[in-house]
């Protein structure tokens, strides 16, 4: 009798275990394995690990920036290798006479001279392909300075100072088509040309190819690439310079080409090589003293590049003033209104002189 019970009380034991096993075996498959919890020392469940490691695989990757190998040192812009070892050339030209071979230039400084008119000077590194210069025209020491600034060669027809003041020495570096014969061509009188071709074979068979031409430091400094644009609070689709009553240089902002377009009296300045528009990423007018000496037969403006003055900055249809000086060690430069180096959008530029007595003749709207 107590064998039979023993044996009865062995078979429900035995029952109980497989049940129990055949539970967990089916719970475990039908809510799958939970991973143990971590208990901080309140007991709350510290899920964070696990959230973070998630969070780190969903994460997206932040974009790797380009950053050119060859960058264009006026513009900013990338370039090829055999051009940014090009030196920079400075063309002098005629403002008021058909241009040719500059809508592909890196920076283009106007700068007024008598009776409200004004000269180009046209900075590029591209010029090898060019095959028209021009209108080139004579320089003064105001606007060579220009080109000691930027460390470019200078070309010009010779020079058309009257009178005597401090001015820039660029001897070293200025190939001067007058004294240089065989390097240029004349046109309907009076119009005196060049192009790529010759102007490199004048560098060549010279010592001004040789030249050195330290550059200073930039005015400016450049955004940095992947960086959002630089803009102003004040708009300025719309910029013109009343140099006088039948002279005024206007920009233009398109939204399409994000361009100042430049125009000349009423009319867009077009290359007449390329038959394109004249155009700029950026904009400068600066205002500058001026003196001009008079003579029963001659009269002569003589504009401070190197004194400093106001002016503004235009970018992306709008405007930031700015103020520009030249230091002690012949660096011009561009500042904010915190008395900053200005930081500008990276591009061509457009940079225009105006008198320090004619600044309400600048219109921006």
């Amino acid at each position: 009798m107590n064998k039979f019970k023993q044996g009865n009380y062995t078979r429900v034991i035995a029952f109980f275990l497989v049940a129990v096993t055949l539970i967990c075996t089916f719970g475990f498959a039908a809510e799958g394995w939970q991973p143990e919890k971590n208990e901080d020392d309140s007991g709350k469940i510290d899920n964070s690990s696990d959230e973070t490691d998630n969070n780190k695989e969903n994460a997206p990757s932040s974009p790797e920036i380009y950053v050119p190998e060859f960058i264009n040192v006026i513009t900013g812009l990338e370039t090829t290798e055999e051009l940014s070892r090009n030196k920079t050339i400075c063309f002098v030209m005629d403002a008021t006479s058909p241009l040719y071979g500059i809508s592909d230039s890196d920076m283009i400084i106007e700068l007024p001279i008598e009776d409200g008119n004004t000269r180009l000077s046209v900075f590029t590194s591209n010029y090898k392909i060019l095959g028209k210069v021009g209108s080139i025209t004579k320089t003064r020491g105001y606007i060579s300075n220009l080109a000691k600034y930027f460390g470019a060669i200078l070309i010009s027809t010779g020079y058309d100072d009257t009178v005597d003041y401090e001015s820039a020495d660029v001897s070293s570096s200025h190939f001067d088509l007058s004294q240089n014969v065989g390097y240029h061509y004349t046109e309907y009188t009076h119009f005196t040309y060049t192009n790529g071709a010759l102007i490199t074979a004048g560098l060549s068979n010279t010592n001004i190819g040789a030249a050195s031409t330290k550059r200073t430091n930039l005015p400016y400094i450049f955004n940095e690439f992947g960086n959002e644009k630089i803009l102003g609070s004040i708009q300025a689709r719309s910029v013109t310079l009343h140099y006088s009553d039948s002279s005024e240089t206007a920009l233009y902002y398109s939204d399409s080409d994000n361009k100042y377009i430049m125009s000349r009296n009423g009319t867009v300045k077009t290359d007449m090589l390329t038959d394109s528009a004249v155009s700029f990423d950026n904009a400068f007018v600066l205002f500058s003293d001026s003196v001009t000496y008079e003579s029963s037969t001659s009269s002569q403006l003589v504009l401070g590049t190197s004194d400093g003055g106001d002016g503004y900055y235009f970018t992306e249809g709008t405007a930031i003033p700015i103020t520009w000086v030249v230091d002690a060690s012949g660096n011009m430069k561009f500042l904010s209104e915190k008395g900053e180096a200005l930081i500008i959008n990276r591009g061509t530029s457009y940079i225009g002189f105006m008198k320090s007595s004619m600044m309400d003749k600048l219109t921006i709207s």
